[in-house]
């Protein structure tokens, strides 16, 4: 009887701890298909974010594209302001000395850091008006020797000097000596502490332009940010409604800046968001600012 006692207790023992693996077992099952589901949901986001982002920018995204000798733009991940979602483009010009000059960088990688590396020494970082700065303190410290311009009154901006983002030189209202050979440059005034320092590419004649026009396409947008860029006039090639209030308040100065703009005849428009001009600039031009010069005479 003690005999058959101790082999069920030994049975009852085993069986219990067999439970307790299966238990365990179990509860180590459900974490790895917890887990598993997780990591697939995380990368169904993941990919749809990335779809998203291949819809919403000019893919291929963070890589050098020639737009003719010495000029490229490059396509970076959409960004999202205040929750609208826009896509962003910087411009890259070789300098007569080989120097890189990077018009409005977008969002810093190592991969595209090396892929402009290859092209030339990265010198010059420009944010060509107060909204045009936010990407540019990690480019510094991965280039500290690049000089960093802006307009004028960007250093001055308390989001600027919060950032910590140092502001080496101020843009003029003509070309620098460093890059006259290559570029024409000039700044379109505006109120409230906007101006926006437009370049113009003489050899392929383009036009660098950033915010002044914006060519939002509709059909890449998403819903929310489609209505709202539709109801700002961001999405047929011209300058959207919010901006047109600041340079109307030194519209005379501004509306000759974009005449001696159109005067020069550019071949292309490359613009910051959306879709560029590649071919009759110049009646782009037109186009887009027939607001500001309709009602004013030379």
């Amino acid at each position: 009887m003690n005999a058959e006692r101790t082999t069920h207790a030994a049975a009852d023992a085993s069986g219990a701890a067999a439970a307790r693996r299966s238990g365990r077992a179990w509860k180590i099952g459900a974490g790895i298909a917890v887990s598993a589901a997780a990591v697939g949901l995380a990368y169904r986001h993941l990919s749809a974010h990335e779809h998203r982002d291949r819809e919403v920018a000019y893919p291929p995204l963070d890589t050098p594209k020639p737009l003719a000798d010495d000029i490229w733009i490059v396509d970076g991940a959409p960004i999202a302001p205040m929750g609208i979602t826009l896509p962003v483009r910087m411009t890259v010009v070789r300098l007569e000395n080989g120097d890189l000059w990077l018009h409005s960088p977008i969002r810093y990688t190592p991969a595209l850091a090396k892929a402009l590396e290859a092209i030339g020494p990265i010198r010059h970082l420009v944010a060509p008006n107060i909204a045009h700065w936010t990407f540019l303190k990690p480019w510094q410290e991965a280039y500290p020797d690049a000089t960093t311009w802006g307009v004028p009154g960007l250093r001055d901006r308390r989001q600027v000097r919060n950032s910590g983002l140092r502001i080496d030189r101020d843009l003029q209202d003509a070309a620098e000596e460093l890059w006259s050979a290559e570029l024409e440059q000039g700044i379109v005034p505006g109120a409230a502490g906007f101006r926006e320092a437009y370049f113009f590419h003489k050899a392929s004649r383009t036009l660098l332009l950033v915010d002044l026009v914006e060519n939002l396409q509709p059909e890449k947008l998403p819903p929310v940010t489609r209505m709202a860029m539709a109801a700002a006039g961001a999405t047929d090639g011209t300058t959207a409604r919010y901006l047109r209030v600041l340079i109307r308040w030194n519209g005379d100065e501004a509306a000759a800046k974009i005449r001696g703009l159109i005067d020069r005849d550019p071949e292309r428009v490359v613009v910051a968001h959306g879709a560029i001009f590649a071919g009759r600039g110049a009646e782009h031009l037109r186009h887009a600012f027939a607001w500001l010069l309709a009602d004013r005479a030379r």
